[in-house]
């Protein structure tokens, strides 16, 4: 039986093996780009993602910031509302932390009336309509991010992936607090409210020297000092409640609060807030309102004694300084700040929560009384540095009522946990969308 001879067939000598392994060269190499893009696209949307997260928390912030201007209290509230927005947007940065975010004036933050209405920038706004806003938007963004891998992508015919772009939005308004958070050591007699409350803009009056009987004048009239955690603090307590942030994590309705006693070393402290230093109390160490200038029944101030909360929302809006015990009949002898100082280092000082008590308790020899709600009221005048004597800041002293705490047109704004439809607490910065 013949063998048949063997033939060996050497891979330069058959074409069809070098075409079939350069086509599974190609293949691998497609497939490696496909797979390498695959990879990189969960990457890159994983850094978009985190950057849009970034962006976000910039854009909360920034519209927290810029509505809590909004009270209605000055005319350039949205000048004040858009530095407070920018300001606090440009504190957070972008790409895992690692680029600064920009938010640029008359773009980045704007205004509208109500929640689905025209938002605008500040400069599109008359100055009665700039005090109806009541909604301010933040936007931002970020372009040219620069993929990571996706770009291997581009190495397929017909794709093209070019640096991408993220942006983020809010809007918040103000609305009720869960709880009531900082308030002035003032508190409001229940009768000077009840049955129906005063106008808004209705003057209340009360005597905080000594022309009141038995040495305890401050008991006497609309308002008194009150101390939140009785009994014990004293002036001390009190002047820090002025001169700091107010009486914070206060107690719940129907606590018992009160404080006996004139205590005339409260001017100092008081005054601050209007712009006026004098002894232990100094510039630099208190934060004054936008403006001092104040307001006292003398023939040269606001004898009208009625809504000069309308006058002092103008002020407001040029940093008006205080004007002088010349014109309000006071003795203040203090050091008055400038408006330049009062525009750079002022701020929400003059508009307060004040709680509402039963004062019965009081003229009937307790110290303290009963919390029954809380109000909104404006400081009107600094108080003579002197107990006694005459006149408004001597004897006599002044508040604005500007309504209840937790009404929707009510000035008065905080920093604390919005609540509910059912909430009665101060208006609060709220995202809204």
């Amino acid at each position: 039986m013949r063998s048949l001879p063997v033939i060996l067939l050497s891979r330069r000598s058959c074409p069809s093996l070098r075409r079939e392994r350069g086509t599974i060269a190609i293949i691998v190499a497609l497939s490696m780009v496909v797979l390498v893009g695959f990879a990189g696209l969960a990457l890159d949307l994983g850094k978009l993602y985190v950057a849009k997260s970034e962006l976000q928390n910039s854009a909360d912030a920034c519209a927290l910031a810029a509505v809590r201007e909004l009270t209605g209290a000055s005319t350039n509230q949205l000048i004040l509302a858009e530095a407070a927005g920018i300001a606090a947007g440009m504190r957070h940065d972008v790409l895992f932390q690692g680029e600064a975010i920009s938010l640029s004036v008359d773009n980045s933050v704007t205004f509208s009336q109500t929640l689905n209405g025209t938002y605008q920038p500040k400069i599109a706004f008359t100055a009665a309509e700039a005090l109806l806003a009541q909604f301010a938007r933040c936007t931002v963004d970020r372009t040219g991010i620069a993929n990571w891998f996706m770009q291997v992508m581009n190495l397929m015919p017909g794709i093209s992936i070019g640096n991408q772009a993220v942006a983020a939005g809010a809007v918040a308004t103000r609305s009720p607090s869960q709880t009531v958070s900082c308030a002035i050591p003032v508190g409001i007699c229940s009768s000077a409210l009840a049955p129906t409350p005063p106008p808004s803009g209705t003057w209340l009056q009360s005597v905080i020297g000594t022309g009141g009987s038995g040495g305890s004048g401050n008991l006497t009239g609309n308002f008194m000092w009150v101390d939140y955690s009785p009994p014990g603090g004293g002036a001390a307590e009190l002047g820090g409640n002025l001169t700091g942030a107010g009486v914070c994590n206060l107690p719940a309705i129907g606590s018992q609060v009160g404080q006996s006693g004139v205590i005339s070393s409260l001017a100092a402290s008081w005054n601050s807030r209007f712009g006026i230093y004098k002894g232990s109390v100094k510039q630099g160490e208190s934060i004054p309102d936008y403006t001092g200038y104040a307001y006292t029944d003398a023939a040269g101030s606001w004898p009208t004694k009625f809504n000069a909360f309308a006058d002092f929302r103008n002020r407001r809006g040029t940093y008006a300084q205080y004007q002088g015990d010349g014109t309000t009949g006071l003795s203040t002898n203090g050091t008055v700040a400038n408006p330049g100082y009062l525009q750079t280092a002022g701020g929400d000082r003059r508009i307060a929560i004040a709680a509402v008590v039963d004062c019965v308790g009081f003229t009937s020899g307790s110290t303290v009384a009963p919390v029954l709600s809380w109000a909104c009221v404006l400081m009107l005048h600094p108080l003579n540095n002197s107990a006694g004597g005459g006149g408004t800041g001597a004897a006599r002293m002044y508040l604005e009522y500007l309504g209840w705490a937790d009404d929707p047109a009510s000035p008065c704004v905080t920093s604390g946990v919005p609540g509910g439809s059912t909430s009665g607490g101060p208006l609060v910065p709220t995202l809204v969308r």
